[in-house]
């Protein structure tokens, strides 16, 4: 299946039904089916289609979903960019991926107007809401007198939909390119995996410039032509409030949210009595969490799913498995082939620790225009793609996480590499070496702290080092602690052994 396809056939399926409420507003599928190929037909009118590609920077608001569908339409690739990217970040994933278009939500139009004389391919610079610069252009004014009927372009489900970002092993962001199948099969998995159906109502909490967000839970509720309750920024109590008025029976959230929303100071069962499938991903779920959703939402059914990126959705802990196996990921999903193996690629025995590899039609085709990086990923010919998790499982096949082959950080759901953050840090002219590891963090499941060696003819403070990482880095990415170390202490191979590091820094602290 195609991407655009999925709302168009549910927009077919019944165009009055409500596909998305949003601040009180709502939209029915036929409309926005309809501007979907408006916006798709006002991007071919630029001459922009198959082989080029098209961004998109905003929170969860209706018109990200129209230039999802729309892009997807046209044939050319979705970038999607967090709007926490800082400057360096946001240059060399455009120039990279040579955008000649971005959408961008108002709030958020000056960030491309501080780096636009760098991005000598963006020609087109879309604003939801008013645009603040003459050349540019407001969403609606765009639409207007484009034709409303599906484009005529030829596709097929092997061809390159859209990119998310993560973190690379050489401090650059790697790009993870999805087809259309691969992310409607993901979608599949999802809507059985998670019991969604058609009658519900669905919380979209998770960011659209997340793969969970815009590539897998937004277009499942698509794709089953259920209704989307959507909000532009995150709020526990507002989410509350939402469950109330709109009656939600299933969302997805990271850990993090879910453990607000428990402890909210505002939290009443009873308001979220109609909330019955609550389904978490991103990061671990801690069992205890588990636990206190059965005593405080009884009524509810939790799922947990694994993924990446580079996946979709591939182990689902449901919520007819026993409790006792709360602390796993789960088994491997409904199409999923699974294995734990060594560094050989041989399978360890039962209860013994291997790297998780998979293989299906919903995996990313690799990573965008990076051979190297996609070749670690796919170490074979025989289409296995490398996790870098490490787990391992029991008798029954459920597959615990233990930790990371790479030293990738989990925060609040989002991956992490930390020498993307040193590469950062090591610009800064007073740092002659650093480092960057993971600590657990009560509210994220971890933070960064950086281990910081200054220049001996040189003075450094932590808010200067604060300063310095808001210029090169994405708030989310930032080190929670620094510490100013004389030296570090390294293998005789120069190779730093960060769990050492990092079990010295808890004793301490």
């Amino acid at each position: 299946m195609l991407t655009g396809e999925i709302l168009r056939l549910s927009a077919a399926r019944h165009p009055r039904h409500t596909a998305l409420i949003h601040n009180g507003q709502r939209i029915a599928y036929g409309a926005l089916d309809l501007r979907a190929n408006r916006f798709a037909n006002a991007v071919l009118a630029l001459g922009i289609g198959k082989g080029d590609a098209v961004a998109i920077m905003g929170r969860n608001i209706p018109d990200y979903i129209v230039t999802h569908f729309g892009t997807a339409r046209t044939g050319a690739l979705l970038v999607n960019t967090m709007p926490a990217y800082a400057p360096e970040e946001l240059v060399e994933i455009l120039s990279r991926t040579r955008v000649r278009l971005i959408v961008v939500e108002e709030a958020f139009q000056a960030r491309i107007a501080d780096v636009i004389d760098r991005l000598p391919d963006l020609n087109h610079v879309v604003v939801i809401g008013t645009a603040s610069q003459s050349n540019w252009t407001g969403f609606d004014e765009f639409l207007t007198g484009a034709s409303d009927s599906p484009p005529a372009v030829t596709l097929s489900e092997t061809d390159p939909f859209a990119m998310t970002f993560t973190g690379g092993t050489t401090g650059l962001p790697k790009g993870a390119l999805v087809s259309h199948r691969a992310r409607s099969v993901s979608c599949w998995i999802t809507a059985i995996e998670h019991e969604v159906a058609p009658s519900d109502i669905i919380g979209v909490l998770t960011p659209f410039y997340h793969a969970m967000g815009s590539l897998v839970w937004m277009p499942t509720a698509m794709l089953l032509g259920a209704t989307a309750v959507i909000q532009a920024g995150w709020d526990p109590d507002a989410f509350i409030d939402a469950v109330a008025e709109h009656g939600i029976t299933c969302t997805l959230m990271v850990p993090v949210q879910l453990q607000q929303i428990l402890s909210a100071e505002r939290f009443d069962a009873e308001k979220l009595s109609t909330l019955r499938k609550i389904a978490c991903g991103g990061a671990i779920t801690p069992p205890d969490l588990v636990r206190e959703v059965a005593e405080k939402l009884p009524a509810a059914r939790f799922v947990n799913h694994y993924g990446q990126s580079e996946t979709g959705p591939i182990c689902t802990l449901r919520p007819d498995d026993p409790r006792d196996q709360a602390a796993t990921i789960g088994r491997p999903s409904i199409g999923v082939e699974l294995r734990l193996v060594d560094p050989e690629g041989k399978d360890v025995p039962q209860g013994e620790t291997g790297e998780i590899i998979v293989r299906g039609p919903f995996l990313m085709d690799g990573y965008f225009e990076n051979p190297t990086e996609t070749a670690l990923y796919f170490r074979d010919r025989d289409g296995w793609g490398w996790t870098g998790d490490l787990a391992t499982a029991d008798e029954d096949g459920f597959l615990t996480l233990v930790g990371r082959s790479k030293d990738m950080i989990v925060s609040g759901g989002v991956n992490i590499y930390p020498r993307e953050v040193e590469i950062a840090l090591e610009k800064h002219a007073a740092i002659c070496d650093c480092t960057v590891f993971g600590i657990p963090d009560e509210k994220w499941g971890e933070a960064l702290c950086a281990y910081v060696v200054i220049d001996a003819k040189m003075t450094l403070t932590e808010d200067d080092l604060i300063v310095h990482c808001t210029d090169h880095l994405a708030r989310f990415k930032r080190p929670k602690v620094f510490c100013f170390v004389d030296r570090i202490p390294k293998t005789p191979a120069g190779k730093v052994q960060k769990p050492l590091l990092r079990e010295a820094f808890l004793k301490d602290t």
